[in-house]
């Protein structure tokens, strides 16, 4: 690690904010629209900081529940140690003032890197961390506690968020979540992916955890739990994004399904732009140009080798494409 990452902190981070273990998020205030915000590159494929800021201020301004930074779709495994910290900073200094928690994944291939990025977004009044395990070989059972064991010890006072999804080479199932529980009180959440099975049976025997859902789903997950999204279409088409968490959460379950079936149209049909004319679909490439498509996002849809963003040609026909058959979703 560099001498950055590893430096302590004061108590007081570097724009003067007091530590509040109140900001931290709680099951009960885990809930809504979490708008997973993409990296802008520059054609040096080195941060684009005025762009990355735009975005945080316009998805503030959009009001979701919260914002993270380093998901998959944030391109967490592409940014060296100063990035990461240069990344969380701006996150800090662009939302906080809005009082809009935050979260921060802090991924890598051994547990001393997890730990160290893990101890710094706690000094910075992050609200919650998303933590996938190590992912370079396969943990074994015992591993598995091991690990959530010593992050947990790490941070206690830091919410953690199991990020479960396949590419980690292991699912997490219920019976291992009963395991980390009984060493890692902080765990309160779960960003559940659709490659993990056991997601009925975990909501079942461990109604203390808060699963995700997908955007389409809330609806008619609402009443079993799923009362929070991470989202990416957030990213395309907000309003409609956090109007389906709204209607929702009022009791209006028909009309939110409404608003939610109009935004998994629209992705299907991106979808099929991409199929049609041989375009990435992995996660930083399809969300960061299908934000790029309907003028929500600002700066380029370009992502950091070996993924290759839309070249702008497609970002044009895909454009006309969707203001052609999704008019409203176009952002003038």
């Amino acid at each position: 690690m560099t001498d950055r990452l590893s430096n302590n902190l004061l108590p007081v981070n570097m724009y003067g904010k007091q530590q509040n273990m109140a900001d931290r998020l709680t099951p009960e205030t885990l809930k809504g629209i979490w708008a997973g915000i993409t990296l802008s590159w520059d054609e040096d494929y080195q941060l684009d900081e005025p762009a990355f800021r735009e975005n945080l201020r316009r998805l503030v301004g959009a009001g979701v529940q919260g914002i993270y930074v380093f998901g998959s779709t944030g391109e967490f495994y592409a940014v060296d140690d100063d990035e990461f910290r240069q990344i969380v900073d701006i996150l800090v200094e662009e939302v906080s003032p809005s009082g809009i928690p935050t979260q921060a994944g802090c991924n890598d291939t051994a547990t001393g890197q997890v730990i160290q990025k893990l101890k710094y977004v706690a000094d910075m009044g992050i609200s919650a961390a998303q933590v996938a395990l190590p992912f370079w070989m396969s943990l074994t059972e015992e591993e598995v506690v091991g690990f959530f064991r010593d992050i947990s010890q790490a941070v206690p006072d830091l919410p953690l968020i199991s990020y479960n999804i396949s590419r980690t080479q292991r699912c997490l199932t219920c019976q291992d979540y009963e395991r980390i529980l009984e060493v890692a009180p902080n765990l309160i959440g779960v960003k559940w992916t659709g490659l993990c099975p056991g997601l009925a049976e975990a909501k079942d025997r461990l109604p203390q955890l808060v699963y995700s859902t997908g955007e389409g789903a809330m609806p008619r997950e609402w009443e079993h739990g799923g009362r929070v999204v991470y989202s990416s279409l957030v990213l395309m088409a907000p309003e409609r994004a956090v109007k389906v968490f709204k209607l929702t959460e009022a009791g209006r379950i028909e009309e939110a399904e409404t608003v939610a079936q109009e935004l998994m149209a629209f992705a299907r049909e991106l979808d099929n732009i991409a199929e049609e004319l041989g375009l990435g679909m992995m996660d930083p490439v399809w969300d960061k140009a299908g934000g790029v498509v309907t003028g929500f996002l600002a700066g380029h849809q370009r992502c950091r080798p070996p993924y290759i963003g839309w070249p702008d040609e497609a970002i044009q026909e895909a454009r006309a494409c969707i203001a052609e058959k999704f008019p409203d979703f176009i952002i003038k």
